[in-house]
């Protein structure tokens, strides 16, 4: 079950046109997709869609939004509607209750791991512990993934309950027991104050999908510490069921190379990405979840299982196979031997081999087929039977899919079996009528669920309420004036401009309330965020609710926002215009004010005075324009 929260990361990780297709036919056009416009009496295709900024655009209705909003306007549907029926598409159930959108305990949560993960952060960079140093030598981690990664360093000094005690009175005791809860402390047996759990550990921050820190996975590097790893446990907070370690930095690069790397340990990710394979996740544990497996399914084509070449590895893969051959997708397995993971392979044999193993890769099924089959083919009959109802069951996800009737009948040959093709596939579908059900897709949770803790209790997640429903409906406004309409899609295509001395004097001119919102929050963020976060960061915004034709004008932006700068020359000279523009709106608007004024004097005084001014802005405007 995934809540709306849940299913929306879901939905924003699966391409827009995967999702549009679902309900609009679309064709493939270069780099991007299109199709006829379905929201006005389009004979062309005018609707453009890019996956890479995930949105859509109609360059003649322009009718534009993410794959929601195309869901919201195509079924008429709200905003919650469309979430829900986007998921029906793909497979996601949805929790009856929907969490709260706001809660200050599990806010506080948040605020605590990731004050902790900057601590660790800043005693692994200032402090440089030696053991934490030597042990960076020892696994081969450059100063890249030292950053990419937020590798840390626990210290054995109370650092994080010193933190937590020096917090306002506010904020303290709500802090402390968030921290008790997610347990990154504990209380002292003696009964008074609390300790640190994590102490002289190398620490691996664990996000969810948006890159937030919901849990911390540790390694010991004294010689006598046990636990050799010591890993966040489930709380309200970190469900490590729905997380797969690193998708926040590998999300992009399985979007571009239509693959994804599923690994066992953060350790194997890391290394993966170091090497350059970037499109790697590590699973926490050894299953995925359903939301996992779907997420995964929906972004990329190829899937590639590689974890670690132990039994329970190979027996974590067959199960993670299966759960992607439900979906109708066959997943392909890198085999690391003579290496018993892929981090000691790439340091024994390198990035070409691996290279060169991946673009090998046999699909999982095939390997496990073949291991079924022995070299020397056994004689009796009653052996060969029970090495193809092996195959069966290997092939058992599948069903009939003529896939697996081709394997089956492969098989039945190899092992040098006389019956008739339809011999063979007739005693196939006997067994997938008699076989016991195969195992549903994992939710990481086989094991008997424990009873329920007080912060979980505490952390009942309620319906959201009218008020909440309320934000994610589109509100009304007045339609925006052209040249704020120019503004704004100028500023968000090239939001460099936002740096230049005028746009302060711009800012004042604008008379749209959601225009002057937008420029000032760009105007705001733009040069804390780095290039490759401002799509996502746009896409973010245009979630909020406002009206649909600011909107329509930030996804037309985003459609046409590249990455290459404007020359200063350029900005200066695209502002000044803009600020000419603005002036001219300005006046043009006082103009139609005094006329409407002017309808409703009753003397001729107060007319002529009023035709004076309507004189005067005419001259102004005629000025402005031989500038």
């Amino acid at each position: 079950m995934a809540s709306i929260d849940e299913a929306k990361e879901i939905i924003k990780g699966t391409p827009i046109s995967s999702i549009v297709s679902f309900y609009h036919p679309i064709s493939k056009r270069g780099a991007n997709f299109e199709g006829i416009c379905p929201f006005h009496g389009d004979s062309h295709p005018s609707l453009k869609i890019n996956d890479s900024k995930g949105i859509y655009k109609c360059f003649a209705c322009g009718a534009a939004g993410d794959s929601i909003r195309f869901v919201q306007d195509k079924l008429n549907l709200s905003f919650i509607e469309a979430i829900k029926d986007i998921a029906n598409q793909l497979g996601i159930s949805i929790e009856e209750k929907l969490s709260k959108k706001s809660n200050p305990k599990y806010d506080m949560a948040l605020r605590v791991l990731q004050a902790a993960n900057k601590l660790y952060k800043k005693v692994a960079i200032e402090r440089k512990p030696p053991q934490y140093q030597e042990f960076l030598k020892q696994r081969n981690i450059n100063a890249e993934s030292q950053t990419n990664f937020q590798i840390g360093y626990a210290p054995n000094s109370g650092a994080l309950i010193s933190y937590l005690e020096s917090l306002s009175e506010n904020d303290k005791t709500m802090a402390i027991q968030c921290a008790l809860d997610i347990g990154l402390i504990r209380p002292n047996k003696r009964g008074q104050g609390h300790y640190d759990f994590y102490r002289d550990r190398v620490m691996f921050p664990v996000w969810d999908h948006s890159g937030k820190v919901r849990g911390f996975s540790s390694r010991a590097v004294l010689p006598d510490q046990v636990p050799k790893y010591l890993n966040s446990g489930e709380s309200f907070i970190f469900d490590k069921g729905n997380i797969l370690y690193g998708f926040n930095l590998a999300k992009n690069h399985i979007r571009e190379s239509d693959s994804v790397i599923i690994v066992e340990g953060n350790m194997d990710a890391l290394m993966l990405h170091q090497y350059g394979f970037k499109n790697s996740v590590a699973t926490m544990g050894v299953a995925l979840s359903q939301n996992c497996v779907q997420l995964l399914k929906n972004m990329a084509k190829t899937i590639y299982l590689a974890m670690d070449s132990d039994a329970a590895g190979l027996k974590a893969m067959a199960r993670i196979n299966n759960d992607f051959l439900r979906l109708k997708t066959i997943p392909r397995f890198i085999d690391f031997s003579p290496a018993k993971d892929p981090d000691e392979f790439l340091n024994q044999q390198g990035r070409l081999e691996l290279q060169k193993r991946i673009e090998e890769a046999p699909t999982f099924t095939d390997y496990l087929i073949n291991e079924s089959i022995p070299e020397e083919i056994p004689e009796h009959t009653e052996k060969k039977l029970d090495i193809l109802k092996e195959i069966f069951q290997i092939l058992s996800p599948l069903k009939t899919n003529l896939l697996a009737q081709e394997k089956i009948i492969q098989a039945a040959k190899t092992l040098g079996l006389r019956s008739s093709t339809e011999d063979v596939l007739s005693e196939y579908k006997s067994f997938l009528a008699g076989a016991p059900k195969t195992r549903p897709v994992s939710n990481a949770k086989s094991y008997k669920e424990p009873a329920p803790t007080q912060a979980q209790e505490d952390y009942k997640s309620p319906e959201l309420k009218e008020e909440n429903q309320v934000q994610e409906k589109i509100v009304s406004s007045k339609p925006v004036p052209k040249a704020e309409k120019i503004l704004l899609e100028t500023l968000l295509t090239h939001p460099e401009c936002i740096l230049a001395n005028q746009i302060t004097e711009i800012l004042d001119k604008i008379e749209h309330f959601e225009v002057k919102r937008i420029v000032q929050w760009l105007k705001t963020i733009y040069l804390e965020i780095d290039e490759s976060e401002y799509s996502l960061f746009i896409q973010e915004k245009m979630k909020e609710s406002m009206p649909d034709e600011v909107k329509s004008i930030m996804a037309s932006s985003l459609f046409h926002h590249n990455s290459l700068k404007l020359e200063k020359k350029v900005i200066d000279k695209l502002v000044a215009d803009l600020n000419k523009k603005m002036d001219e709106n300005l006046l043009k608007n006082q103009r139609e004010r005094l006329k409407v004024l002017q309808r409703q004097v009753n003397s001729d005084e107060e007319g002529l005075e009023i035709l004076s001014k309507i004189q005067n802005i005419e001259l102004e405007l005629l000025a402005l324009r031989n500038k």
